[in-house]
């Protein structure tokens, strides 16, 4: 039977790889956009820090059977969507491309997470990370568009 801890494991896993993805794009640019990548890299990282938080909290309590098949299908949707993209330690030289390959991250984070505050419904601190991925979603397509 999957937990609520699995699925904190997986958002800890998208956060970690956030972090050395945007880490790794701050290196290769210069000025307000390598300013931009670290500071997204230092947000994953206090997310990660939040998810460890969730997990002391949580514990390893078993989810109930009408929750059991959203974690599943949660699951599933890190496998297949997410974890395919952030598990490539290759960054897109092409700048463009590495900023849209982030934007698919974080649309798909964004989905995850909000699916995951449906399995714990009253964590404000899930709530502020969906909202600041969003703003990420939203700043890197403003970025994008600037380019």
């Amino acid at each position: 039977m999957l937990t609520v801890s699995d699925m904190l494991g997986i958002a800890l896993k998208i956060e970690g790889a956030g972090y050395s993805y945007y880490e790794k794009l701050g290196e290769r640019t210069s000025g307000e956009v390598k300013t931009f990548f670290l500071r997204l890299a230092e947000q994953e990282r206090e997310h990660a820090d939040i998810f460890r938080e969730l997990l002391k909290d949580v514990g390893n309590a078993s989810t109930t059977q009408d929750w059991n098949d959203n974690v599943g299908y949660l699951k599933s949707y890190a496998e297949i969507s997410i974890f395919p993209r952030i598990e490539s330690s290759e960054v897109p030289q092409n700048l463009n491309k590495a900023i849209s390959s982030a934007m698919e991250v974080e649309k798909d984070s964004i989905i995850f997470y909000s699916d995951l505050s449906s399995v714990i419904p009253d964590s404000n601190e899930l709530k502020k990370i969906i909202e600041e991925e969003r703003r990420h979603l939203h700043d890197l397509v403003k970025l994008y568009g600037s380019l």
